[in-house]
């Protein structure tokens, strides 16, 4: 497994992906911390199911009531939605970045989580599930008695990874300028992902 800081090099530019192992189990968001608490793999299920608020190649970002919170300069990469069932620090619904083919507005249903997007917007902790789409009709299993055959999915690659990484820092880029326009104060940053091994 990747575990140390990688830089990859385009257009004269370098990109790092930071890179860190799971730490050790603790709850998904620590109380004590407020809205400085990380996600934490331990507490964050295998499968979850998410509803779909920005589809693949979408500049539209909206509102859970379906208002348009603004429109991006460059089109997300991936299915960007929330997990109803996992409250974030700030009380609303955890996102969730949904890798694989375009799912429509409002679609619901159930993904594989990989791992954590580390993000910071506006001071307070913003961190997104990674998920992976399942693929319709395969299962697989551990092959202990008793456990539960749950559906495979895509393993994620290096582009998927370089993908997420320089839209984010664009993104941390953007969202930064925006939140000083609706008076937001507090650093906005991407901070790297996290593999999880369930």
């Amino acid at each position: 497994m990747m575990d140390r800081a990688m830089a990859l090099w385009g257009g004269g530019a370098a990109v790092t992906l930071a890179c860190v192992r799971p730490s050790s189990a603790s709850p998904a968001f620590d109380s004590r911390n407020g809205s400085s608490s990380r996600v934490q793999r331990d507490k964050v299920p295998g499968f979850v199911d998410i509803v779909v608020e920005v589809p693949k190649g979408s500049f539209v970002k909206r509102l859970p009531d379906g208002a348009v919170d603004y429109v991006g300069p460059m089109p997300s990469p991936f299915n960007y939605g929330s997990v109803p069932a996992i409250p974030a620090p700030d009380g609303d619904p955890l996102d969730a970045l949904i890798l694989g083919n375009h799912l429509p507005y409002g679609y619901t249903g159930r993904v594989k989580v990989k791992g954590v997007m580390k993000f910071i917007d506006a001071g307070l902790v913003d961190d997104k599930l990674i998920c992976t789409q399942l693929i319709p009709g395969a299962s697989s299993s551990s092959g202990r008695e008793g456990e539960p055959t749950e559906p495979a999915s895509e393993d994620l690659t290096m582009l998927d990874l370089f993908a997420l990484t320089s839209f984010f820092n664009v993104y941390a880029a953007c969202k930064s300028t925006l939140n000083t326009i609706r008076g937001k104060t507090g650093r906005t940053a991407y901070e790297g992902w996290e593999l999880f091994e369930h």
